[in-house]
C-alpha cells in the first residue's frame, strides 16, 4: 500500500479503537445512577462496574488465537458485532434483581470486543506500517480511543442535560448510544484488507519459551504498570472524583469536568503523535512517570484537606494527570508491545500483554470505590508510589524500540 492508502486504512480499524474509548468512558456517567436504581454496595457496585473488565480478560486472550486462526480482518469484525450486542443489551437491561445480573454480563460482553480490539487493532497497524512511522500510526488508534472517551463524555452529558427522562431511562440511553458508532466501524471494515503478515504467521510457536523470555518481562512489566497509573480509575469514576472535590449537588458540574477530563486526554494524545517516533517510547514514559507521581500527590493533599480543598488545584492535579498519562503510558505501551515479539508469536505475545493490562484494569477499576470508601486520599497515593516505580524500571530495564523493523526482531 502507497502511503494515503496505509493511512487510510490505520483509520479505518482504528475506529475500533473509538470503540474501545466509548465502552470505557460511558460508564463513567452512569455508574452512580445504576448504584442508585439497584441500591448496591461498594463491592457489588465495583463488581458491575468491572464487568466488562472482566470480559477484556477473555478478549485479550482469545483474540491472539483469532487473529492467528481466522485473520484479523475477521477478528475486528467478529469484535464489532459484539459491541453492537452489549450497547443494546444494555440499553435493554430490566429493573429489578435480575437487572445487575444481566447488566455486568452484557458489559462483560462489551469487554471481550474491549479486549479483543485492543490486541488485534495495534498489531495489525504495526504490520502494515513502515518502522520510520510505526509510532504515529499505531497512536491513530490511541487517538480513537481518546476520541471515544470523550465523545462518551459529550454523549452523556447531553442525555442528562437536555432529555427529560427518568434517571433509569437515561443511564439506559447512555449506554446504548454506543450501537451508532459501531455500525460506522463495521461499514468502515468492509473497505479494509487482511494484513501483509497474515500468511507468514506461524500459528503453532511457542510463546512461553527461552528465546521468548526478555520479550515476555518486558511484556508483562509495561501491562502490569500501566493500570497502576490509575488511569481508568480516573476514567470509569471521574464524575465521583470531581464531587470529592466539589461537593455534593454538583452532578452537571461533574459531567463537564469529566468532558474536560477527555479533552486534555485527546490533546496530550496528539501531542504523543508527534514525539514518539522522534524522541522516542523509553523517554516518553519515563518523564511521564515522573509527572504522574506528582500529579497524584497533589490531589491526595487537596482532598485529605477535606472542606478546606481548593477545587482549582484539585482539578490541575486531574487534569495534570490525564495529560502526563497521556503523552506516556497510554500512547506508550500499546506501540512497545506490538514491537518487541518475534513475527512467529506477536499475536500471541500481544495477547499476552492485553490480558496481563486487562486483568489489572479489572482489579484496579473494581477496588478503586472501596479503597476510597475506605482510605480516602490512600488511593491516589498508592498510585503516585507505582508510578515512581514504574520510572525506575524503566530508566534501568527498559530498551528503546524506536525505528526497530518488527520483521527483525
Amino acid at each position: 500500500m502507497n502511503r494515503t492508502a496505509t493511512v487510510g486504512v490505520a483509520c479505518a480499524v482504528s475506529l475500533g479503537g473509538l470503540l474501545f474509548g466509548f465502552d470505557s468512558g460511558v460508564i463513567s456517567g452512569c455508574e452512580e445512577a445504576i448504584q442508585a436504581e439497584y441500591s448496591l454496595s461498594p463491592f457489588r457496585h465495583g463488581l458491575v462496574v468491572a464487568g466488562a473488565l472482566a470480559g477484556t480478560v477473555f478478549g485479550a486472550l482469545a483474540a491472539g488465537w483469532m487473529c492467528d486462526r481466522l485473520g484479523r480482518k475477521p477478528t475486528l469484525v467478529w469484535m464489532g458485532v459484539l459491541f453492537f450486542v452489549s450497547a443494546a443489551g444494555c440499553a435493554l437491561t430490566p429493573g429489578g434483581a435480575s437487572g445487575p445480573a444481566i447488566l455486568g454480563f452484557m458489559r462483560f460482553v462489551g469487554g471481550v470486543a474491549i479486549g479483543g480490539v485492543s490486541v488485534a487493532v495495534p498489531m495489525y497497524i504495526a504490520e502494515i506500517a513502515p518502522p520510520e512511522s510505526r509510532g504515529r500510526l499505531v497512536l491513530v488508534n490511541q487517538f480513537c480511543i481518546v476520541l471515544g472517551i470523550v465523545v462518551s463524555y459529550v454523549s452523556n452529558y447531553c442525555v442528562a442535560r437536555w432529555l427529560p427522562f427518568s434517571p433509569g431511562t437515561v443511564w439506559r440511553t447512555m449506554l446504548g448510544a454506543e450501537c451508532l458508532p459501531v455500525v460506522l466501524y463495521l461499514a468502515a471494515l468492509a473497505h479494509v484488507p487482511e494484513s501483509p503478515h497474515q500468511a507468514k504467521v506461524e500459528a503453532g510457536a511457542p510463546l512461553f519459551v527461552r528465546r521468548n523470555l526478555r520479550p515476555l518481562a518486558l511484556c508483562f512489566t509495561v501491562a502490569f504498570f500501566s493500570q497502576l497509573s490509575g488511569v481508568n480509575a480516573v476514567n470509569y469514576y471521574a464524575p465521583r472524583i470531581f464531587k470529592m472535590i466539589f461537593g455534593e449537588g454538583s452532578e452537571l458540574a461533574s459531567l463537564a469536568g469529566t468532558i474536560g477530563v477527555g479533552v486534555v486526554n485527546l490533546v496530550f494524545t496528539v501531542a504523543a503523535f508527534f514525539m514518539i517516533d522522534r524522541f522516542g517510547r523509553k523517554p516518553l514514559l519515563v518523564s511521564g512517570c515522573a509527572a504522574m507521581a506528582a500529579m497524584h500527590g497533589l490531589v491526595a493533599w487537596q482532598i485529605s484537606l477535606g472542606g478546606a480543598c481548593t477545587p482549582w488545584i484539585a482539578l490541575a492535579g486531574v487534569y495534570g494527570f490525564m495529560a502526563s498519562v497521556a503523552f506516556s503510558a497510554s500512547a506508550v505501551i500499546w506501540v512497545f508491545i506490538s514491537e518487541i515479539f518475534p513475527p512467529d508469536v506477536r499475536a500471541k505475545g500481544q495477547s499476552f500483554g492485553g490480558t496481563v493490562h486487562w486483568i489489572m484494569c479489572m482489579l484496579v477499576s473494581w477496588l478503586f470505590p472501596v479503597a476510597v470508601a475506605r482510605t480516602g486520599t490512600g488511593a491516589f497515593a498508592f498510585f503516585a508510589a507505582m508510578m515512581l516505580l514504574e520510572a525506575a524500571w524503566a530508566v534501568f530495564f527498559m530498551p528503546e524500540t524506536k525505528g526497530r523493523s518488527i520483521d527483525a526482531v
